[in-house]
């Protein structure tokens, strides 16, 4: 039996604590404390009848609102295990998630079908449906008996793999950060991460309940006057986002810079933010983006601070360790250890050990180097593509053509040719138009010629998880299906209208 009550009493004593105070806003819901606390002690008995006594792992696969949070910590109050899937998961890694994790009932938004065979079943008092998949011997492993919560790695590549935490980590990744970042009862915090995805689950999902603050919720496509709109509505104290969100409001062609005036910090973290960026946002809105650095597997780990500092990934969190050590390679890789680790993966037993050393230290896989007590990432381990013997980071090219008005997003990522040798390979999504021809010149112009792609591939979208991750495996697929046809941008005639 999952431990999600001792987490679900965590939620409920901070609800009484708060009572009539403003708890979650968003999508035209406001929910006080108190009225929150009712609403999931409802949902609890709602889905108790619906699950009965046998189905204890539930999935829950829907878009950050007031009900995915109602849902969640009723699963806990419920005694349920909750298994948080990205919103861009589709049904090739649900269909994992269920045979590997033992998966078969999910709480989904209710507009569009499950996308796997299921027999639907609506939750009263919920815009929210059940989804009950047939009965099926999985033979997945069962969860650990302390577990309280489960969430998932990326999926940019495989299978996702299914992290098992404790209600005693989750608590400590929500104390943490209120501890090391200075979260108050006065702060409104605007999250545009998916709740999924650990900058919203460490920052925002229990930290701000403990505290008495209010969490407002973004809805829809982030876009630079979406964003300010919803700061103005919320008179956000905090904005949570990735640096996607910080790009699109640093280039924004009319900024709403009066709709800042009460955030006193935001928060950016699953990638290192363009220092650009970072100057042209920081000068327009006068406000400073303190960066934090987290791993799906610990939680969070370190940030900044000081309102002087500009590099860098701020220092270790309290009861957090960071330590680099320098590898037989002569590379250093970052690893932490904190109290809100993960405590496995579910679907790949005795892994998640091997990641650890010795020391208990999780190994990163991140390259990086700490300078005056702070962490700076300087790259990943096997990160660089191998050319020929030189080593080219897809970044360095990446920057060049986002640089380009007219390509709204691009990843550069190792393929193969048809004599089966390493070429870089661009895949594009255009904003305006543009040729082949234009983006080699402009790689041609900043770049050492063997680090200018040798394949460019125009996509309507590339794929990504609600993270801002490339999913590789789709995105290969998409690539292959545009050359199929034709459009792999081998022509120098080729255009792309966006």
């Amino acid at each position: 039996m999952a431990d999600g009550r001792a987490l679900g009493e965590v939620f409920l004593a901070a609800c009484a604590e708060h009572g009539d105070r403003r708890a979650v806003v968003g999508g035209g819901a406001e929910l006080t404390y108190a009225g929150f606390a009712a609403l999931v002690r409802e949902r609890a008995r709602t889905l108790d009848a619906l699950l009965g006594p046998g189905l204890v792992n539930v999935g829950l696969y829907a878009a950050n609102r007031a009900e995915y949070l109602v849902s969640y910590y009723a699963l806990l109050v419920a005694g349920r295990l909750p298994f948080l899937a990205d919103a861009k998961f589709g049904a090739a890694e649900l269909a994992g998630i269920r045979t590997s994790c033992g998966v078969s009932a999910f709480l989904h938004d209710g507009a569009g079908p499950f996308p796997l065979e299921n027999r639907a079943t609506a939750v009263p008092g919920s815009s929210l449906t059940l989804a009950l998949l047939p009965a099926t011997a999985t033979g997945a492993p069962a969860p650990r008996a302390a577990t309280a919560t489960c969430r998932f790695t990326s999926g940019s590549t495989g299978l996702p793999k299914c992290l098992e935490f404790t209600a005693q980590a989750v608590v400590s990744a929500a104390r943490t950060w209120v501890a090391g970042t200075g979260l108050g009862p006065d702060d409104r915090v605007l999250c545009l991460a998916g709740f999924t995805n650990g900058l919203a689950f460490n920052t925002s999902l229990l930290p701000v309940f403990l505290t008495g603050a209010e969490l407002h919720l973004y809805q829809g496509v982030p876009t630079s006057g979406g964003i300010s709109r919803a700061v103005a509505r919320a008179a956000a104290t905090r904005l949570v986002a990735f640096p996607l969100a910080y790009r699109l409001l640093a280039t924004a062609p009319r900024p709403d810079l009066g709709a800042f005036g009460t955030v006193t910090r935001a928060v950016s973290a699953a990638a290192v933010l363009d220092p650009g960026v970072r100057r042209e946002f920081e000068a327009r809105y006068g406000v400073r983006i303190a960066d934090y650095y987290g791993v799906a597997e610990t939680g969070p780990c370190t940030y900044e601070r000081d309102p002087g500092r500009t590099e860098g990934l701020g220092s270790a969190l309290p009861g957090v360790s960071v330590t680099v050590v320098e590898l037989p390679t002569g590379e250093s890789e970052v690893r932490v250890r904190t109290a809100s680790m993960a405590a496995g993966y579910l679907n790949a037993p005795g892994a998640f050990a091997q990641r650890l050393d010795a020391d208990g230290y999780y190994r990163t896989g991140d390259l990086g180097r700490l300078a005056d007590g702070r962490l700076f990432i300087t790259g990943r381990l096997g990160g660089p593509i191998n050319l020929a013997g030189r080593k080219i980071d897809p970044t360095e090219v990446e920057r060049i053509l986002l640089a380009l008005d007219a390509v709204a997003d691009a990843v550069v990522f190792a393929d193969a040719d048809a004599n089966g040798e390493t070429v870089l390979h661009a895949a594009l999504t255009a904003a305006g138009r543009i040729t082949r021809t234009e983006v080699l010149d402009a790689c041609r112009a900043d770049l050492a010629p063997f680090k200018v792609p040798g394949r460019v591939t125009f996509l309507p979208a590339i794929p990504r998880s609600t993270v801002g991750k490339v999913r590789v495996t789709e995105l290969r697929r998409l690539v292959a299906d545009a050359r199929a046809g034709g459009a792999d941008g081998h022509s120098p005639e080729l255009e792309s209208n966006g």
